[in-house]
């Protein structure tokens, strides 16, 4: 197996995942409960697509579908956001099909290739001075370490996030 397929096998299942077992699962009326606290569904996933829409515009050159930093926070806003849940799918969908189409083009050997990361993060309007730590992380990084990070090991892990919130909604798929 090519590596070029491996990545994408894995995004295609972190894609499937999202849709899958929490998107189809909980209704848009519901994506906002936090049962139990944490962040709600439509808040990480948004988050998930925020961190990933950026990821791809450093990787690939190309413009952001937002700008700023609202989104890119761990913790979900206490204030009202104005986020709708079906817009957010859209913007996930949206997000995660450019990724696939990405990783579909993807030559093994760009892999290496170290991307302007500082310098997108601040023509998308990200505020250094707020995500500091964001444009620490991300600076001086591959392209392979996008595809590994915030195209899908951080998608995976807040998708582990959500999995959990459903349950808590009485939602899952497996009872007993």
């Amino acid at each position: 197996m090519r590596l070029e397929q491996w990545i994408l096998d894995d995004f295609n299942e972190l894609s499937a995942r999202l849709s899958g077992q929490v998107l189809a699962r909980v209704p848009p009326e519901r994506r906002h409960e936090r049962p139990g606290g944490g962040n709600s569904i439509t808040w990480a996933t948004f988050h998930l697509a925020r961190h990933a829409d950026l990821a791809l515009a450093i990787v690939a050159g190309d413009e952001p579908r937002r700008r700023g930093g609202f989104g890119l926070g761990e913790v979900e806003p206490t204030g009202p956001e104005g986020l709708d849940a079906a817009d957010v799918e859209r913007y996930a969908r949206d997000v995660l099909a450019a990724g696939r189409d990405f990783i579909t083009a993807l030559d093994a050997d760009q892999l290496d290739r170290i991307p302007d990361a500082p310098g997108t993060l601040e023509r998308a309007g990200v505020p250094r001075h707020e995500f500091s730590w964001l444009y620490e992380q991300w600076s001086g990084q591959p392209v392979a370490f996008f595809l590994r990070w915030p195209l899908t090991a951080h998608a995976t892990n807040h998708i582990g996030e959500m999995i959990a919130t459903r349950n808590r909604m009485g939602l899952s798929p497996y009872r007993a």
